[in-house]
């Protein structure tokens, strides 16, 4: 698939071209081996009904890792005075991880990168076996709110999506990209949904666009924040199946990412 470039695009992978053959070589030699008739309605079944719980283990995963991160940010955390607006174009934290489950042939990958403020992701799993996996990551900013009360701010962020979601013969696969604040003084998480698609049976679903989404919060003075950007990516199958969540590394190609250009704290 060719990329254009965007205004909003700004900083994510000007230089690198994407093709549809690159990110699709992994699913489409995968698929090619299986017969048209090969999709059954009881191992769709089957394989949603794992899909749930490797999602589950995701997002456990990810709070986890975020938790973690919030004690070992405290010594360079920006500032932000309760009412002024302020803008971030840098990352300075993120974690990345993946999951197998059961028996199925499994690729998986993940990774972030601070500099670029990206996020990386990607899980591919069958045909053969009962199972799947999870893969995700997630890069954000840190910072303090200096001041007293309490006021109602957006967090806006920008940024790009690139990836593809697969399933074939009764796999189940889905996609989540979120933009997530997380209070760190009161462990209180806020989230809205940038993207979010699922695949069962047999489905393709690309995504190569930028984004630019809000969240309205309450900021309060004396509290620590982090904003961040999170993929997660979830396959399963059961029997003679495809799936997969391609926003990264990991399953065959080096294709597929999200990141943000700028997170902005506007009063």
């Amino acid at each position: 698939m060719a990329f254009v470039p965007t205004a909003s695009a700004i900083d994510t992978k000007l230089s690198e071209e994407k093709s549809t053959k690159s990110i699709y070589c992994a699913e489409n030699e995968i698929i090619s081996k299986l017969s048209s008739n090969q999709t059954s309605s009881e191992n769709s079944k089957k394989a949603e009904e794992l899909i749930n719980k490797i999602k589950a283990q995701n997002e456990q995963e990810i709070s986890d890792s975020v938790n973690k991160s919030t004690s070992e940010q405290i010594s360079i955390l920006s500032t932000v005075t309760l009412g002024t607006d302020a803008t971030f174009t840098n990352a300075d934290c993120g974690d990345s991880g993946t999951s197998s489950w059961g028996a199925a042939p499994c690729l998986k990958g993940s990774d972030y990168i601070k500099s670029s403020r990206r996020a990386r992701e990607a899980v591919l799993t069958g045909p053969g076996g009962y199972g799947g996996g999870g893969a995700w990551a997630w890069v954000g900013k840190s910072f303090y709110v200096s001041g007293s009360g309490s006021q109602s701010a957006n967090i806006r962020m920008t940024g790009y999506l690139y990836g593809l979601t697969s399933a074939a013969a009764g796999g189940s696969s889905s996609s989540d990209v979120d933009l997530v604040l997380k209070d760190s003084t009161t462990a209180t998480s806020y989230s809205t949904s940038i993207y979010s698609v699922s695949c069962g049976g047999l489905g393709w679903e690309n995504v190569d666009q930028s984004f630019n989404k809000g969240l309205s919060v309450t900021l309060q003075g004396g509290h620590s924040y982090i904003a961040y950007l999170k993929v997660a990516g979830s396959a399963s199958t059961y029997g003679i199946g495809e799936a997969g969540s391609d926003f990264g590394p990991g399953d065959g190609d080096d294709e597929g990412y999200v990141s943000y250009s700028s997170i902005i704290v506007d009063f």
